[in-house]
């Protein structure tokens, strides 16, 4: 039977390694915190989970600072009805009070009346401010997001992104449908 190192240098490894999952696991918190404070639409608590200095971009639009961030929740949530957010993988990295994450989820929209299906990526930059994780920055990305009466046309095409009284236009990622011949 071997008997675990216990030396000062293994120890702290051992703090290290505990220290990073703690704060993946924060991270993932705060994640999940912010689609429940969208779906509640509880703005107070969602402008909480930004920095005082934190970044909110979706199709080119950036929205900095929390009051710029209100601006864009205040007018998204008079138009969403009902969301229904469901975060499903995250890659995250931690280095020290900073991090970075690519989370994917899907989403159930009611928007101005109309059912929106949609999967999405969000690229994020975390802090740590005063011991606890914040969002720094969060860019919005969709692999689609259709009307949930055309999915199948919808998902069939690059022209994946269909917001209600918008044109059509391309999905965000991937830039294109590969098909199997493409492998060969």
């Amino acid at each position: 039977m071997t008997t675990p190192d216990s030396s000062p240098t293994a120890l702290e490894e051992l703090a290290r390694r505990l220290t990073r999952l703690e704060d993946r696991a924060r991270i993932q918190d705060l994640v999940a915190a912010y689609a429940i404070a969208v779906d509640d639409h509880d703005l107070e608590t969602l402008l909480s989970l930004f920095t005082e200095d934190g970044e909110f971009e979706r199709a080119g639009s950036i929205a900095r600072g929390r009051e710029e961030i209100r601006e864009f929740y205040v007018a998204a949530m008079d138009r969403y009805s009902l969301t229904l957010h469901s975060p499903q993988s995250d890659q995250i990295s931690v280095d020290g009070d900073r991090a970075r994450g690519l989370l994917t989820g899907r989403a159930e929209l009611a928007l101005d009346g109309t059912l929106m299906m949609a999967a999405y990526r969000y690229s994020d930059e975390y802090a740590r401010v005063d011991g606890r994780w914040l969002f720094r920055r969060r860019d919005l990305r969709f692999m689609y997001a259709v009307p949930f009466e055309r999915m199948n046309a919808g998902l069939c095409t690059t022209e994946r992104i269909q917001w209600p009284g918008t044109p059509h236009r391309r999905a965000d990622f991937p830039e294109s449908l590969p098909t199997w011949s493409t492998y060969r």
